[in-house]
């Protein structure tokens, strides 16, 4: 038996896709969640919205994205992992609409908001965005 006596770490991730039909702005993503601007917890919500925009590390356009250009190639195995069949239907979808597209990652270590959206894997959509937290690993 191997006993650590070093420092041990319980951290968890979720990748996650946004889609929406314009730039992704605080107003629909409060809207999304279900935060009003003056509630108790919208400080939390305000800092999640900028961890999202920042952890950003692949941003679509698909109004002037090329459209021969497999949307396969946007995404770097090795640096997103596969992304699940439900997000490549749902990037494919949002290339025909026009939509634009984020995606990145949430870790446990950046933020408490982000810890709390690490938990679980989540689904949302609104008229205006859709927001992908499948991708839970903890």
């Amino acid at each position: 038996m191997k006993i650590r006596s070093g420092f041990v770490t319980n951290s968890s991730s979720t990748s996650f896709l946004i889609i929406s039909k314009d730039d992704l702005n605080k107003s629909d993503f409060f809207k999304l969640m279900g935060v009003s601007a003056d509630s108790p917890i919208a400080d939390l919500f305000s800092q999640l919205y900028r961890d999202v925009l920042d952890s950003s590390s692949v941003k679509i356009d698909f109004r002037v994205a090329p459209k021969d250009m497999p949307i396969e190639r946007w995404f770097d195995r090795h640096r997103h992992g596969e992304l699940s069949p439900r997000m490549w239907e749902k990037l494919r979808e949002a290339r025909k609409r026009g939509l634009k597209a984020y995606f990145g990652s949430l870790d446990s270590e950046t933020s408490n908001i982000q810890t709390f959206f690490c938990t679980d894997s989540f689904e949302i959509e609104s008229d205006k965005v859709y927001f992908n937290g499948l991708e839970c690993v903890w």
